[in-house]
């Protein structure tokens, strides 16, 4: 009974954490908009479900604010009361307690907090507003309002809950009926009376919703992940030994069928992999609706006006993705409203709109996830920051000279480079900034910067869409083997010796009349490639990172490839671009190159 129990609460839990996540940014929604009827219904429906759960497993905490704020939202839906700041400042500190006390259930701490205070702003909230409504008169309304909706009222409101966010189970509908028989004190509906054929329906149709989605502990997916990255590395294997078969024993009847075989293998494989990534997949909007409440808080606090703008929301990350980028765009997003963009009044000055923008967007490109947050406030103070670094003794004054914008930007990730000095002397843009590189870089991604002084800044997070398996291209650099992810290489070529030119002691190439520049992988990874020397066609692979497109000359291109990322203790990419390791068909054992980091140290180099 205990465990059946357990699992109720943390169904519970569960629920009224998607709940909460689901109405904080529609509060800041209905605040921009003014009075939505909609977005109203929303939240209402919402706070009724939470409270009725929450009464029937005995949490009254809950229960007291959810249902004066769902009182709130009632008068709010029907007219009866005014849409005001003070009254959305008092619902949301609200929200923040409901947060807090369901924290309290999930951890089983047994903690109490003293709710008082906020149940007696929200009484006193409401009470002022319905007697403005009323002119001054007492607030009648107000005090009906504390009998919660009839039985016949709330089923039908959970009902509709239920086939708009196909997410509450019956364990919380059972909740809510059995929390309005105790409290209600109307009669209810009399249990002979025949169900409509409508009805009927309509709860068939909600159980084969409960049915159709089902809860499954996160660390049951990441096994079978794994368990699938294993049978990618062996489906590798078995393809490179048929292949090898097959080149031996040519016509062999056992062989022909074991080619089938591998073959069938290899496209299950890749479904199965796919269908396991999806199981991972979730909307990133789970990250990004947080951010409204955020934005709205702050730029009160500091007396800006500030609007927030929001993209691409339905994109689906993998679900590292959304437990990592987080503090990443916590950091960037508080420093925007924090330091770069200006009051009103200076604003204005500059011939700017008087409110401020924040555009945060979120996109699928091929097998990369791109993530922006822009602003259209002061811009990165690039001399400002180069004059901390030679301060710090990160640079001299000789290389900040010869430094291009986009290295002096890139200082700002190093760690401890921001000061309370700095932020006010270049728009604080180094605050936190190597939490998002750090965080980033675990995500195999890389982070770049685009900024214009009195323009504004755009931060761009770039991401694999899956972070175990993905494409590679194997080269051989000297007698050495690496993999290289496919999503950073444009395309592959086998040039003439005579075509490489030398600009300024940097190698060139002019593709399609373009001319990029040229690097050695061998020189930058320290690998001997004496026969490189003499050879007189070279393989080059062209890469595209970012917003810099770059070639590397190998020795050998050995194809694409699935790997599987095993990630290696005491290694960090940061430091040495490598990301991991993984095993090849033919059994060896190579290292991952990470571009990002590689490319940034080769320009930076060049740069100097």
């Amino acid at each position: 009974m205990a465990d059946e129990m357990d699992e109720i609460i943390s169904e519970f839990v569960t629920e009224a954490e998607e709940t909460i996540e689901k109405i904080d940014p529609m509060f800041v929604e209905l605040e921009t908009k003014g009075h939505d009827k909609d977005i109203l219904n929303e939240i209402f429906r919402g706070m009724h479900t939470l409270k009725g759960a929450a009464g029937f497993l005995g949490f009254q905490q809950i229960v007291d604010v959810a249902h004066r704020s769902e009182s709130i939202m009632k008068k709010l839906r029907e007219g009866e009361i005014a849409l005001s700041q003070e009254l959305m400042d008092v619902v949301f500190q609200s929200v923040d307690v409901l947060r807090s006390l369901i924290h309290h259930v999930k951890l089983k701490d047994g903690v109490e907090e003293d709710i008082s205070g906020i149940t007696g702003r929200l009484d006193l909230a409401l009470d002022t507003a319905v007697s403005a409504g009323m002119g001054g008169a007492p607030p009648q309304a107000a005090a009906e309002e504390s009998i919660p909706p009839k039985a016949s009222e709330a089923t039908a409101q959970d009902s509709s809950s239920v086939s708009q966010e196909q997410q509450p189970s019956q364990s919380i509908e059972v909740a809510e009926a059995k929390h309005e028989e105790k409290q209600d004190k109307k009669p209810a509906k009399p249990a002979s009376a025949p169900a409509a054929p409508e009805d009927t329906v309509q709860q068939i149709s909600k159980e084969k919703e409960v049915v159709a989605n089902l809860r499954v502990d996160v660390n049951r997916i990441d096994k079978v992940m794994d368990l699938a990255g294993e049978i990618v590395l062996a489906r590798n294997r078995l393809l490179n030994l048929a292949a090898k078969l097959d080149a031996s024993y040519s016509g062999d009847k056992n062989v022909e069928s074991m080619l089938e075989t591998t073959a069938f293998l290899d496209r299950v494989t890749s479904d199965l992999q796919l269908a396991v990534m999806k199981m991972r997949m979730q909307p990133i909007q789970k990250v990004f609706g947080k951010f409204p409440r955020m934005v709205r808080d702050m730029s009160r606090t500091l007396g800006k006006d500030i609007d927030l703008e929001m993209f691409g929301e339905e994109t689906e990350v993998d679900k590292t993705v959304i437990e990592n980028i987080g503090d990443p765009l916590v950091h960037i997003i508080r420093n925007s409203i924090d330091h770069a963009i200006e009051f009103s009044d200076e604003r204005e000055q500059k011939g700017k709109p008087k409110k401020g923008r924040i555009i945060l967007s979120a996109e699928q490109k091929g097998t990369q996830i791109i993530i922006e947050v822009a602003d259209d406030g002061k811009g990165i103070d690039v001399e400002a920051v180069k004059r901390k670094a030679i301060k710090n003794g990160l640079i001299t004054e000789d290389e900040a000279l010869k430094m291009s914008d986009d290295s002096a930007i890139n200082l700002i990730f190093l760690p401890g480079f921001s000061t309370k000095e700095v932020s006010t002397e270049l728009s604080g843009r180094g605050v936190g900034m190597d939490v998002v590189k750090t965080n980033v870089a675990k995500l195999n991604g890389y982070c770049e910067v685009m900024t214009k002084k009195d323009v504004g800044s755009t931060f761009r997070i770039s991401l694999p869409l899956t972070l175990a398996i993905l494409q590679a291209m194997m080269v051989r650099i000297g007698e050495e083997y690496y993999a290289i992810p496919q999503t950073m290489i444009e395309e592959t070529l086998r040039v003439k010796k005579s075509d490489i030119k030398d600009v300024t002691k940097q190698k060139v190439l002019t593709i399609r009349g373009r001319v990029i520049p040229l690097f050695d992988l061998s020189e930058i990874l320290g690998v001997r490639n004496r026969q490189m020397l003499d050879t007189e066609n070279r393989y080059l692979l062209v890469a595209l990172v970012g917003d810099r497109r770059f070639c590397m000359s190998v020795d050998e291109l050995l194809g694409q490839e699935e790997i599987v990322i095993k990630m290696i203790n005491g290694i960090e990419s940061e430091e040495c671009g490598i990301l991991g390791a993984t095993i090849t068909g033919d059994g060896r054992v190579v290292l991952i190159l990470d571009l990002a980091v590689i490319s940034r140290n080769i320009f930076t180099t060049a740069n100097k």
